[in-house]
């Protein structure tokens, strides 16, 4: 008998990550207007995405007419079972 023990199937999965990409705003606009875009835009998301416990949804977000970065959307399920988002613009190109 091999004294290598066989993973439980539980084990080896990995939450899953989903991607989406939106573009908003102008780099004409101020970044306060931008960021206020990202947020309406990922308010109306968490409404019709589907996010399992678990999974976790990126939503980055880009200006429409230059591409520029502008910050990025953790969707996911909190301990009450809703579906909530955290803005991150700490990576910004803008």
């Amino acid at each position: 008998m091999s004294p290598y023990k066989r993973a439980k199937k539980e084990e080896t999965i990995k939450p899953l990550k989903k991607m989406l990409s939106i573009e908003v705003g102008s780099v004409k606009d101020s970044f306060e207007s931008l960021q206020s875009m990202c947020n309406d835009k990922a308010n109306e998301l968490i409404k019709t995405v589907e996010v399992e416990p678990g999974e976790q949804m990126q939503v980055e977000f880009w200006t429409e007419d230059i591409p520029e970065f502008i910050g990025v959307a953790n969707i996911s399920v909190n301990h009450a079972g809703l579906i909530t988002y955290s803005m991150d613009y700490s990576e910004t190109t803008l």
